[in-house]
């Protein structure tokens, strides 16, 4: 047993970082998590990554203080330290590149894909369009409002609309109360991107 686990801890400290970068990316995007199976493979492209960077530092690092000046030596601890921040950075650069649609943005230009990073079509038009919305539900009622909040798919979870009120048959606004509204997007039949001049909207 001492045996195994002997074996078992430089594997896992192998893997961890690919691990981290892993749930970092599901902790700060919208994309639902795959099954054990696909989690496990995408912490292992990140792991091969993660690794890469690292030896590749370790390579600089030790040509730089061979040449010039030694901060430290290049051993176990410092290869840990330096692979656990490359897995945060490249976790975090990964969500920035999906959030954004920045690398898909890129591609589309090259010709080279027509999609985009967002985890559905219904996420991308919410995070590329800022402005009012109109909410058509099931009951033929529509309502007003800026979407503070919104789900990532159209089957679940709440729209937070600032400043709602309904709109009646000839676009007329009747204002509520309240400040702010929680809609269950299981209400909503489609959503209507309007812009608001002159406190009408167009």
């Amino acid at each position: 047993m001492d045996s195994l686990v002997r074996e078992l801890i430089p594997l896992l400290q192998y893997l961890i970082p690919g691990f981290l970068a892993t749930w970092i990316f599901y902790s700060l995007t919208s994309f639902k998590r795959p099954d054990s199976f696909g989690q496990i493979v995408q912490a292992l492209i990140f792991t091969f990554l993660i690794h890469g960077v690292v030896e590749a530092l370790g390579w600089g690092l030790t040509g730089l203080g061979d040449s010039f000046f030694a901060i430290g030596s290049w051993d176990i601890a410092a290869r840990s330290a330096c692979s656990v921040a490359v897995a945060m950075l490249l976790g975090l650069g990964s969500c920035y590149l999906t959030n954004n649609d920045e690398l898909h943005q890129l591609l589309r230009r090259g010709k080279i894909t027509r999609q985009t990073s967002y985890p559905s079509e219904w996420f991308g038009s919410f995070s590329r369009y800022a402005g009012f919305v109109v909410l058509h539900l099931y009951n033929d009622k529509r309502i007003y409002g800026w979407p503070e909040q919104w789900p990532a798919s159209p089957s679940a979870g709440q729209f937070l609309i600032q400043a709602p009120s309904w709109l009646d048959a000839e676009g007329a606004e009747w204002r509520f109360g309240a400040e702010s509204m929680l809609i269950n997007a299981s209400r909503v039949q489609w959503v209507e991107f309007v812009s608001q001049k002159n406190g009408e909207t167009t």
